[in-house]
């Protein structure tokens, strides 16, 4: 038997009252016959073990990339998109030649909207 290997319960259905509270197969046992909830910090003393990362692609569907769970002390990954991480690492003489070339790609009436709704943006 491996660690992640549950030792058989001996002691007929799991009740509260035959359930060992210290030990991280049992504790549970009574509620959803599931050790996750001991993994992911469920006892009063102990941090959580793991914990869920989204996926990492744009997919964000359950059903074809559910995400991972992971060591609890995994560094979370970089929540801005990655036109932001872009945008955050130029200087802004940079970042205003940048909007200059791709406004040559939008027509006036294009321009004159984003920037209006940049402005309210920025207000709020």
């Amino acid at each position: 038997m491996n660690a992640s290997t549950p030792p058989p319960f001996h002691y007929g259905f799991p009740l509260r009252e035959n359930c060992n509270p210290n030990n991280p197969y049992e504790a549970f046992l009574w509620m959803l016959v599931s050790k996750r909830l001991w993994d992911l910090g469920a006892r009063p003393t102990e941090q959580p073990v793991l914990k869920y990362r989204k996926p990492s692609n744009m997919d964000a569907n359950w059903m074809t990339s559910p995400g991972d769970w992971v060591p609890a002390d995994t560094p979370d990954d970089d929540p801005r998109s990655p036109a932001r991480r872009a945008a955050d690492s130029l200087m802004p003489i940079q970042k205003a030649e940048v909007f200059r070339e791709l406004a040559k790609d939008m027509t006036p009436k294009q321009r004159y909207e984003y920037l209006q709704a940049a402005m309210k943006e920025a207000d709020e």
